[in-house]
């Protein structure tokens, strides 16, 4: 299933990509085969969700409010990090400990991320300064919309 629009949906051609344990050569699962129309679905909701409320829900959050969505996903992660590892095993053929450790790594990126989304309010309206007075200037960082992703598998 694809979750677009705040929902779990079925992609629109239905199509299926099978997991296949490396090690065992079973199927193990599968995945929704997105197509162009699906990424079209979801992009249109996400422009919908950027702007809801004049965009105060997400477009005009502060970084520190951003930060605390990567760290609460951090939280998640480091909870189930033993049926994560276990499906990653399973899905990748690789050992049980190496799993654990890229678990402790993919938190540790959104735990990253959240430290430095929260160094940006800091930042913003930030002066550049010139050689002359007569100019001055700041730096001021808005988001810049939807954007999109294809993941190699």
């Amino acid at each position: 299933m694809l979750f677009i629009d705040s929902e779990w949906q079925e992609p629109v051609l239905r199509k299926r990509i099978p997991i296949i344990n490396p090690t065992t050569e079973e199927i193990i699962g599968d995945i929704p085969a997105a197509t162009a129309e699906d990424v079209e679905l979801a992009v249109r909701a996400a422009r919908r969700a950027l702007a809801r409320n004049k965009g105060k829900d997400w477009s005009t959050a502060s970084s520190a409010v951003r930060a605390k969505y990567m760290r609460a996903i951090a939280a998640k992660i480091k909870e189930r990090k033993s049926q994560l590892a276990k499906l990653e095993v399973m899905d990748c053929g690789k050992p049980y400990d190496e799993a654990t450790s890229d678990m402790d790594d993919v938190a540790g990126c959104f735990e990253y991320y959240a430290d430095l989304a929260e160094g940006l309010d800091a930042k913003q309206k930030a002066p550049i300064s010139f050689p002359s007075e007569t100019f001055k200037s700041h730096v001021l960082k808005e988001p810049i919309g939807v954007v999109g992703l294809i993941s190699p598998w």
